[in-house]
């Protein structure tokens, strides 16, 4: 298992280097220096700030949700470990939420079904304001006259949103019917078993039946019970719309601080949206490294950004929501990790 992880951080690193380099080329690399030189630090800092906001936040969200009392700098170290195995792992973002749901039961000593049941409402409940910001960047977006969108920018936000709500709809459809969530969950270890059994070896779908059956009863109760607080998911419901906001604040100093404040915010908001979305796809690549940064930078271009501009923002808000992360993430992991 150590291998793996390692496995992962390296290839993480040299995607990351990759990028890099391609990005940096795209630029020049003089001009890419004068470029970072002449940036306002301010305005990075705020952006930084930001970033730390909407992890905050999000860890509000689930806060409100989680079963027994905690901390909320607990709850924030093991939602930053989570981000961390999320950010290595090619697994859709939801490898690190079993890491999250395992230290929770851990500290609370609940059941570590009634955990995840927390930490799956916190995802579908952050999936509605996500939309709804989508949407909402759409129809600025239309109502522009200024704004002209190509076939391709087109194409893809239709594709975009049909497959985020796609997405929302099948969870949806999975906390409804348990039996097809069951038969679902059983089909997957069993095509995925192959794979598991190069970390856990001897691994063997058959004697795992009973106790997923258990899970997933345990699972949907909780997520039941979750659901019936009608005031706590309407708070949470308001960190998670604050937390998106902060996210795309975040960008937007990114922009401020290379001194680029022409960009609109239905741009700003659909480029952001479809990039988020882009990375849910290729589930080959740990935390849709390269697929959101080119989708990223692309759709700031066609939206009227100067191309070396494009670049650079997409670059310096990656380096602030997703390699910042992965670096604090793993110091959370380690530590919580470490024996006592």
């Amino acid at each position: 298992m150590e291998r793996f992880k390692n496995r992962n951080i390296l290839a993480v690193i040299l995607i990351g280097a990759l990028i890099f380099a391609i990005f940096t080329n795209e630029i020049g690399l003089q001009k890419f220096i004068d470029l970072i030189g002449n940036t306002n630090k301010s305005f990075l800092f705020l952006a930084l700030l930001f970033n730390l906001l909407n992890i905050i936040t999000f860890t509000l969200s689930w806060r409100l949700l989680t079963p027994g009392k905690i901390s909320l700098y607990k709850l924030f170290k093991f939602y930053m470990a989570g981000t961390f195995i999320n950010n290595i792992t090619p697994s859709f973002g939801t490898a690190g939420e079993p890491v999250k749901a395992m230290f929770l039961g851990k500290e609370t000593g609940k059941n570590k079904a009634e955990c995840f049941a927390g930490i799956v409402s916190v995802r579908m409940l952050n999936m509605f304001p996500f939309l709804t910001i989508g949407m909402l960047g759409a129809w600025l977006m239309f109502s522009n006259p200024k704004i002209e969108l190509g076939l391709w920018t087109m194409a893809g936000l239709i594709f975009s949103v049909g497959l985020a709500f796609s997405m929302f709809g099948l969870i949806i459809y999975f906390y409804m019917r348990k039996d097809k969530l069951s038969s679902f969950i059983h089909s997957t270890i069993r095509y995925l078993a192959p794979f598991i059994g190069l970390i856990k070896k001897g691994f063997e779908h058959s004697s795992y039946v009973a106790a997923v059956d258990i899970s997933i009863n345990s699972f949907h109760g909780g997520l039941r019970n979750i659901h019936q607080d009608r005031f706590g998911l309407a708070k949470a419901a308001l960190f998670s719309y604050l937390g998106w906001v902060f996210d795309i604040l975040s960008i937007y100093m990114i922009f401020l601080s290379i001194g680029e404040n022409n960009i609109h915010i239905s741009t700003l908001i659909i480029s952001y949206t479809i990039s988020m979305i882009s990375g849910w796809l290729p589930l080959f690549l740990p935390g849709g490294l390269g697929i959101v940064d080119g989708t990223m930078a692309l759709l700031f271009y066609y939206g009227g950004t100067p191309w070396e501009i494009a670049v650079l923002a997409t670059l310096l808000y990656r380096l602030v929501s997703y390699w910042f992360n992965t670096i604090l993430g793993a110091f959370y992991f380690w530590v919580l990790l470490k024996p006592k």
